[in-house]
């Protein structure tokens, strides 16, 4: 895998500088507060669309980078949902979409059976303990299934989606859980930074994609 350059390193420096921004200003609701949020994954999509249209980016590479931009431009519109609780099922609907893309852009080789497995069940076993609103049992559960589904494809090989496919499904529970459940310590810090990390990680495969897929 190639290492990303000094060039793209320097293209994620608004990434961090936003994720800063929106922890010290905080969130709400509010546009102000959909926009701070938001701002870090569309520093993200753009560097990422900035490599699916570079001169040296194989059809392979444009591809992949392409998918992976569908899905931070879905998550974007998510974020931006969920800012107002009353909107929770459109923002679902928007991460849904997130992963599909997500899961598209990641491939179905190898298959790892294990894995899918252990989503499955670990997706049924969650939805069991965070006990959602009859209105949004099946909502929730199409959405967990689906997400177990994106960290199946994501954690099946090498490179930096693993971790970040894995740190989304644990972002999203803490979020499901403070939605459903209960509270958590500090509970803003844990959801978002697991988030910012995950889809920085996502974001990172498609800038250091090798030339052709590996299977």
């Amino acid at each position: 895998m190639k290492a990303i350059g000094s060039d793209g390193r320097a293209r994620l420096v608004p990434f961090f500088k936003c994720v800063c921004v929106y922890f010290a200003a905080g969130g709400g609701a509010s546009v102000t507060g959909a926009a701070l949020k938001v701002a870090p994954v569309l520093c993200l999509l753009l560097c990422v669309l900035l490599r699916a249209f570079a001169p040296t980016t194989t059809k392979h590479q444009r591809r992949y980078a392409l998918l992976i931009s569908a899905g931070l431009a879905l998550s974007a519109a998510g974020d931006a949902l969920l800012v107002w609780p009353h909107r929770l099922e459109g923002g679902m609907a928007a991460f849904a979409g997130a992963h599909i893309c997500y899961m598209a852009a990641f491939g179905f080789r190898p298959t790892a059976p294990l894995s899918a497995l252990i989503m499955l069940l670990g997706a049924i076993l969650y939805v069991h303990i965070v006990s959602p609103p009859a209105h949004l049992s099946i909502p929730v559960t199409c959405y967990a299934l689906l997400l177990g589904g994106m960290a199946w494809r994501g954690s099946a090989k090498a490179g930096p989606q693993r971790l970040g496919s894995l740190l989304f499904v644990l972002s999203d529970a803490m979020l499901g859980y403070t939605l459903f459940s209960g509270t958590l310590p500090h509970q803003q810090l844990l959801v978002m930074s697991t988030y910012y990390v995950a889809q920085l990680c996502i974001s990172l495969s498609a800038l250091e994609l090798p030339r052709e897929p590996i299977h």
